[in-house]
């Protein structure tokens, strides 16, 4: 089934954004009277629609209210350092995917990318993207938050959560120690380090605000790899994968 995200509604009909009708018209070939689900993003709802063209103008015929997915019970924030941009935009898609409820790009001592103000822009505007194709393939009913990049001293004073940890390949602890000895967390800060790894500065850092230094296992894995393979972890151990 064809999907589309939507932002207005008028009486019982959809308004289709230029893009998304691109997408059901010139990409999935839809014709009128086609059925397609528009996700409502204002109200997290589910509309089942037939597409439907009056005088030139193309919208969609609202049929019923779908029962939408329900959110990850485990709220996770992962706050993945800075990589380039094809990884990063990888692991964008991978953790809308996996659920999570926010995104931060994180500025440690050891990210080599810095943008400028047109250049960080022109970037959120391409993980929004991203984060939109992601959410209507997986069938979440709600946009993962993104933030702009923001330094790691700054994060670690704003994010207070019940749950904070950072993955560490120096690190003593197994991951699924510590998380064996949760009581259900509702949020959770999953911290996950640039392509060179944590420099001592940033474990300095982590140390002062007492989050909580793990590993996952014997190897050593790429950024963008680490990231799926902890969100998994989270999500079996402590969100809804168990569903």
């Amino acid at each position: 089934m064809a999907r589309v995200l939507i932002h207005l509604l008028e009486d019982n009909r959809v308004l289709l954004p230029t893009e998304e009708l691109h997408h059901l018209v010139r990409v999935r070939r839809l014709k009128a009277g086609d059925y397609f689900e528009a996700l409502d993003l204002n109200e997290g709802k589910v509309y089942r629609c037939t597409l439907s063209k009056e005088g030139g103008s193309w919208h969609g015929l609202i049929l019923d209210t779908l029962e939408a997915e329900p959110e990850p019970t485990l709220k996770i924030i992962l706050a993945q350092a800075l990589i380039k941009k094809d990884k990063f935009e990888w692991v964008v898609q991978k953790a809308t995917e996996l659920g999570v409820t926010a995104i931060i790009p994180v500025l440690s001592y050891r990210t080599e990318i810095r943008l400028d103000e047109k250049r960080e822009q022109r970037k959120l505007q391409r993980w929004r993207k991203i984060l939109a194709e992601a959410v209507k393939q997986c069938g979440r009913s709600r946009l993962p938050i993104l933030s702009p990049p923001v330094p790691l001293a700054t994060l670690l004073a704003e994010r207070t959560d019940e749950l904070r940890i950072v993955l560490d390949e120096a690190a003593d602890l197994p991951l699924r120690q510590i998380l064996g000895g949760c009581d259900s967390p509702e949020t959770c800060t999953l911290f996950i380090g640039p392509e060179g790894g944590w420099d001592d500065r940033d474990r300095n850092l982590f140390g002062q605000a007492q989050v909580q230094r793990v590993r996952l296992g014997p190897r050593i894995m790429r950024t963008e790899t680490a990231a799926v393979a902890a969100l998994s972890v989270l999500q079996y151990e402590l969100g809804d994968f168990s569903c």
